[in-house]
């Protein structure tokens, strides 16, 4: 079995992914994301497409994780 206690970094993706997919997260992610991009400048839309990548990252390393630390069951 591995080992339940995620690193400190992994602590730190959890709690984003937490926030990112909370209510209250998702409806501040969204119009900061909106009004970022709305900017209509190379540096919005870079700093758009950061976020956003940063918070699909952040998704997908914490269903790792969760898949790795919960394995379903056998029946």
């Amino acid at each position: 079995m591995p080992d339940a206690t995620p690193s400190r970094f992994m602590r730190l993706v959890l709690r984003m992914d937490a926030l990112a997919t909370s209510r209250i997260g998702t409806l501040t992610l969204i119009p900061v994301l909106i009004a970022v991009v709305s900017t209509d400048t190379l540096v919005g839309y870079v700093v758009t497409g950061v976020l956003f990548s940063t918070m699909v990252a952040v998704g997908v390393a914490s269903r790792r994780h969760e898949r790795r630390n919960n394995p379903p069951l056998q029946s």
